[in-house]
């Protein structure tokens, strides 16, 4: 186990994940501009090295991106993760992918293991909780 996995792996503010995913996803799509400061990514590197780089960039605290970090890293398998696509949480569609705000609220307080791994079975109860108290909040 590498030092930073021995770290505490905290939760994170909902809002800090939601900007670190648009981030992370604007590296993606539309590259990283060279900005001359040293840990600035090469154009050699590939899209998700970017993109993580970016992140780092913004959030300069160890362990706030460590822990953004490890979420983002699940983010794919979270997108592809078959009981949120049943509960219609994870939407794919030709004009690209929904992801429903409790997902990843939920992702932003899931309990993940000193080896970096999510709890899948805790995480999805966060799913449905946050799901219900978001309804809740939108009918009053």
């Amino acid at each position: 186990m590498s030092a930073a996995t021995e770290e505490k792996i905290n939760p994170v503010e909902p809002a800090r994940l939601h900007q670190a995913l648009g981030i992370y996803q604007s590296a993606l799509v539309g590259g990283e501009p060279d900005t001359g400061a040293e840990g600035a990514a090469s154009p050699e590197e590939p899209a998700s090295r970017r993109a993580m780089l970016a992140v780092k960039r913004e959030f300069p605290d160890p362990g706030e991106y460590l822990s953004l970090s490890l979420r983002l890293q699940r983010f794919t398998e979270i997108v592809s993760d078959k009981k949120l696509l049943k509960w219609g949480m994870v939407n794919h569609s030709e004009g690209g992918l929904e992801v429903h705000d409790a997902v990843v609220n939920a992702l932003a307080a899931a309990p993940f293991r000193k080896s970096g791994v999510l709890d899948k079975d805790v995480f999805h109860e966060l799913v449905k909780a946050e799901y219900t108290r978001l309804e809740a909040a939108e009918k009053t």
